[in-house]
């Protein structure tokens, strides 16, 4: 048997090296991956935008024409936040959609009568639920957010 006396491998050097960058590339990958985990934070008045969603308060008048088959709202703001839109859920036989419908409602005040086609296979309910426009925290930047606990549901007939 013959040992082989010349067997190369790498030098401490680039191993270190080599070590070194799969680390860097590795949590480069983990602090993008957390990236998605933290949502920007939207204020309003200073505020959290869940804690301004608390004093969101609407009251509906609405109108089914069977025939036509679409809504009539008027929306009445009793708040004292300043309503952006709505985002109205329409749930029915075949399952449940969601669409945004913007039309403001300012403090105290009643929106303009909407009318909204309804479209799809016996709609049953509607929930609305308020947006209000926030801003991003650190940034001069403006987004809706949606008030999930202030929705207001009612059904069809």
């Amino acid at each position: 048997m013959s040992l082989i006396k010349n067997k190369k491998g790498l030098s401490p050097v680039i191993a270190t090296v080599l070590l070194i960058s799969l680390g860097v590339v590795l949590a480069g990958i983990i602090f993008m991956w957390m990236m998605g985990f933290v949502s920007e934070q939207l204020q309003k008045q200073g505020k959290p935008v869940d804690q301004v969603c608390k004093d969101v308060s609407f009251e509906i008048e609405q109108e089914y024409n069977a025939i036509s088959k679409s809504i009539t709202l008027q929306v009445t703001n009793r708040g004292n936040v300043y309503i952006y839109g709505f985002d109205i859920k329409f749930i029915g036989d075949g399952g449940s959609s969601m669409t945004s419908f913007k039309f403001d409602v300012p403090i105290g005040e009643s929106s303009d009568v909407q009318t909204i086609q309804l479209l799809g296979e016996n709609i049953r309910e509607i929930i609305m639920y308020p947006m209000i426009l926030g801003s991003v925290r650190g940034k001069k930047l403006n987004k809706p957010a949606t008030c999930l606990d202030s929705g207001k549901t009612f059904k069809l007939v």
